[in-house]
């Protein structure tokens, strides 16, 4: 690949980390084979066991364009993006072809996993949408008063006692997904981490150091780059909308009226939110750090950091 100790270095280190994470790929697959099933067979349960709702068929309409839109538009413009820039260098064919069976191969398996496991959490989401939706009409029902008392029907506390069931099918999805997920998600951002620095430092050090890097070379790099910086945000996306629909139940919850309502009214409502409170739906990598909004911005700004230390190291020699 290189004559420069630091750069093949970076490029062996590279390729172990992509191997890496398809070995533990593979092996959480094989462990977590019968999940796979449990989860799309809870979503259809909980989905088709909760009441019609007039905007179910537009939380289906969307989750049906975000997974057209990642499986087939996303994934086939990543595959060919880097086709063309792999096949364009200016290389012999071997290289071209080593290039592409060791280091784009096992990307394209990560941006399936990842493709993948961003699906399935949003078939948690539009679960959770429908749930708040199912809330949202507890708010606006109008109840009827008698002799002073807001009388509610036994069909309002089923719904939201549906409800209450539904979050916790949501929750148990949640936990197949995290369990299944979490080994090839932190090989992920391992492998993200490392190529984010190691290719801005690649471009610092041939633009700036040495001048011996072409056109092409730093284009490769950035979109390398631009790839590392992809997977980590549909990570962050994903885990961040999560937690703003389960947020967004319980201000709904706290939203339904509850002045002169019966015992069992109110125990309802209190039973929901308590149990939210302690079954948060949140994604984690085995408890390490949070699959969220914060997982963009701290993986940047430490990537960031180790590459202002290079920077230095390079100045200093």
């Amino acid at each position: 690949m290189t004559e420069v100790i630091m750069t093949q270095m970076n490029y062996v280190l590279e390729l172990v980390l992509l191997v890496t994470f398809c070995v533990v790929t593979y092996t959480c697959v094989f462990l977590h084979r019968e999940s796979y099933l449990k989860i799309l067979n809870t979503v259809i349960a909980t989905w088709y066991g909760s009441p019609p709702n007039r905007r179910n068929q537009s939380i289906l309409s969307r989750l049906q364009f975000q997974v057209n839109f990642i499986t087939m538009g996303s994934l086939f413009a990543i595959l060919l993006m880097q086709v063309v820039v792999n096949f364009t260098r200016g290389s012999s064919l071997w290289k071209m072809i080593l290039v592409a069976l060791t280091f784009d191969l096992p990307q394209i398996i990560q941006f399936v996993t990842l493709a993948l496991y961003y699906v399935l959490v949003m078939m948690v989401v539009a679960l959770l949408k429908n749930i708040n939706e199912q809330c949202s009409e507890l708010v606006k029902d109008k109840k009827i008063l008698s002799d002073g008392v807001i009388q509610v029907k036994s069909k309002q506390l089923f719904t939201l006692r549906q409800m209450e069931l539904a979050y916790v099918k949501a929750f148990e999805i949640k936990t197949y997904i995290n369990e299944a997920f979490q080994g090839p998600i932190l090989a992920s951002a391992l492998q993200c981490f490392h190529s984010m620095v190691s290719e801005a430092h690649i471009i610092y050090h041939g633009v700036v150091v040495d001048q011996n890097l072409n056109t092409h070379d730093v284009i490769n790099c950035s979109i390398w780059i631009f790839y590392q910086i992809l997977k980590i945000y549909l990570l962050a996306y994903a885990g961040n909308l999560l937690k703003l629909e389960a947020l967004k139940i319980g201000q709904t919850l706290h939203n339904i009226p509850t002045e002169n309502q019966d015992l069992r009214w109110l125990l309802e409502i209190q039973h929901f939110s308590s149990l939210m409170s302690y079954q948060r739906i949140e994604m984690t990598v085995y408890e390490y750090f949070p699959l969220d909004a914060t997982l963009m911005y701290n993986m940047l700004a430490s990537a960031t950091m180790y590459l202002i230390i290079l920077v230095q190291f390079d100045k200093k020699v």
